[in-house]
């Protein structure tokens, strides 16, 4: 009877590659704190419009700013993530 290639458990050669290669845990807690870092730089910003005494349409204003500068400073840690989830992957099966 065959056994399904998925069901197997990687050897101990690749778990060591996987942690080993270019510090994979290192870059993804890098990458997780950095997007951590810019959504706490973020909400707190939205509160600080939120409670300014200014008009509706400035208010307005500044969350559409700061809503363009919250999706440019994400996009290369998203990409970043999306690159290290690829190698993960590619490390991970690597044995199968």
């Amino acid at each position: 009877m065959r056994s399904h290639a998925l069901a197997r458990r990687p050897t101990t050669q690749v778990k060591e590659t996987f942690w080993s290669s270019g510090d994979l845990l290192h870059e993804l807690q890098a990458t997780l704190a950095a997007l951590a870092d810019i959504e706490c730089r973020y909400e707190r910003d939205w509160e600080r419009i939120e409670q300014w005494p200014n008009s509706e349409a400035e208010r307005a204003r500044l969350r559409a700013e700061r809503e363009s500068r919250h999706s440019r400073e994400r996009e290369p840690y998203v990409g970043k993530l999306d690159t290290l989830q690829q190698r993960m992957r590619a490390h991970l099966t690597a044995g199968l």
